[in-house]
């Protein structure tokens, strides 16, 4: 029976063979596996006829966009047009296509008309309009201003160099300035005369400055100038009078020197304290429309000196406008100062950054809603000077020299208000000498008490050998 069972044994074993059963398996997955794709193609080729062509597919979807099967949506449509207009300020214009669309994009920003007419292309309004010339090639040949209180038109260089450098950032700003001129709420017989009277008001004060152009330094005609070095209109950029200039401004940090001042300086960088003149619509004035300015020698010094003509019918007329000096950065002036001078309610203030100062008041019996904040000086020079950083000085304000470390601290005097400007507005050429001088000695206070904050300055481990300073305004000239 023993051997019986291990006969058995012996036959079954040797009937299994496992390597065998292995390849029988992956054969029959592998064939699965065909017999899927075969499956799977066969089911795209019963399909294939139904697929379309590039073309196809290209002209179903241009008759798709076309077909209006929804009204337009205005908000996706403007910022659709947003998009795009984003777009084509990353193109680079190399063609003349490229600069039409470019045009035609600022245009459309600003308002203003565009027309592409083959060699001419026109950006317009009501009040002005410029004839952009192309060659034969598409190149650019001349740029041409059209104002028309003017009958001839004017080639505009400044429009011509940012054109072929590419600068429509510069062109969008002169664009911008040439509109500016006649945001007025007249009618436009009214607005042309708004041209006239901005080049009547900068041919007086650059004449004021050719006084004390005779002198080739500059420094000395900055002192001297009673409208200070005034940098003459170009293009759509306002013409600007520049009435201070800190040692700081003159530092370069490339060659970490002291540069000299020169006008060629002055017109590449915004360097120092400057106003630009403007015009801004206003309640109505009489304003001038010719020049009023004359020269006459004095008969004591025998030195030529201005003479201002009254405005009368025949070089003035009545607009809804001011002129407008606006300054390059908030300044902190004199509040009493400028009561004294009759401005205290019509220089442009900067209410917000003032109503963050600690201890800001506002002077009694007067109304805040009619009113800028009023500060005290040493808080709003502190303020201003850090960029909004700093408040005022009760940790101290850490100067870090070569060779010692100074530390400020400045005391309040309650006596001495002031508050931020941004701009003064003036009717008459003969007001600029008086508020360019009442400017230029605030800039030298501000200039020389914020030397004092430096916002990136800590306080230092060694307190002992610091230099501990205590600084006091008893008026705007101490």
């Amino acid at each position: 029976m023993s051997s019986v069972n291990n006969k058995v044994t012996t036959i079954g074993t040797g009937s299994i063979n496992p390597t065998a059963l292995l390849t029988n398996m992956s054969n029959a997955i592998e064939k699965n596996k065909q017999w899927q794709r075969e499956l799977l193609m066969e089911r795209i080729r019963s399909h294939s006829s139904q697929h379309k062509t590039f073309q196809e597919l290209s002209k179903a979807m241009r008759m798709g966009m076309l077909e209006k099967r929804y009204a337009l949506d205005a908000v996706e449509k403007s910022n659709l047009q947003k998009c795009l207009d984003s777009m084509q300020h990353c193109i680079k214009v190399t063609s003349r296509q490229g600069l039409v669309e470019r045009l035609e994009s600022l245009s459309r920003q600003l308002g203003l008309k565009f027309m592409d007419d083959t060699k001419v292309l026109f950006i317009s309004t009501d009040m002005f309009f410029l004839e952009i010339v192309l060659d034969a090639n598409g190149a650019l040949s001349d740029v041409k201003v059209h104002h028309e209180c003017k009958v001839e038109q004017q080639s505009c260089s400044e429009l011509v160099d940012c054109l072929n450098r590419g600068d429509f950032a510069d062109f969008t700003a002169q664009l911008e300035g040439f509109s500016s001129i006649y945001q007025l709420n007249a009618e436009p017989k009214v607005k042309t005369k708004a041209f006239d009277a901005m080049q009547a008001v900068e041919s007086d004060l650059y004449n004021l400055f050719q006084m004390q152009s005779f002198s080739k330094d500059t420094q000395q005609v900055l002192k001297d100038s009673i409208v200070g070095i005034v940098l003459k209109r170009h293009g759509g950029h306002p013409m600007r009078l520049v009435y201070f200039v800190s040692p700081y401004d003159l530092i370069s940090l490339e060659s970490k020197s002291l540069q000299s001042l020169s006008l060629d300086l002055l017109h590449n960088k915004q360097l120092g304290f400057s106003v630009t003149v403007n015009l801004e619509a206003s309640s109505a004035n009489k304003l001038q429309i010719l020049p009023t300015v004359s020269f006459a020698k004095e008969s004591q010094s025998g030195l030529e000196v201005p003479v201002f003509a009254p405005l009368n019918q025949m070089n003035s007329m009545l607009l809804p406008a001011t002129f407008v000096l606006r300054l390059n950065k908030p300044l902190p002036v004199c509040y009493n100062t400028l009561r004294a001078m009759g401005l205290c309610g019509s220089p442009t203030t900067s209410q917000a950054s003032a109503a963050d100062i600690n201890n800001s008041t506002v002077l009694e019996g007067q109304h805040k809603a009619t009113l800028p904040m009023i500060s005290n000086i040493m808080s709003l020079i502190i303020y201003t000077a850090s960029e909004q950083q700093l408040k005022n000085s009760q940790k101290g304000l850490f100067v870090c020299l070569p060779d010692q470390t100074h530390c400020y601290f400045f005391t309040e005097n309650k006596l001495l208000k002031s508050t931020l400007v941004q701009s003064i507005p003036f009717t008459e050429p003969s007001q600029v000498p008086k508020i360019l001088d009442f400017l230029k000695r605030q800039a030298l206070f501000y200039a020389l008490l914020s030397s004092c904050v430096r916002p990136q300055s800590k306080m230092v481990n060694d307190i002992d050998s610091t230099i501990i300073l205590e600084v006091n305004a008893i008026s705007y000239h101490q």
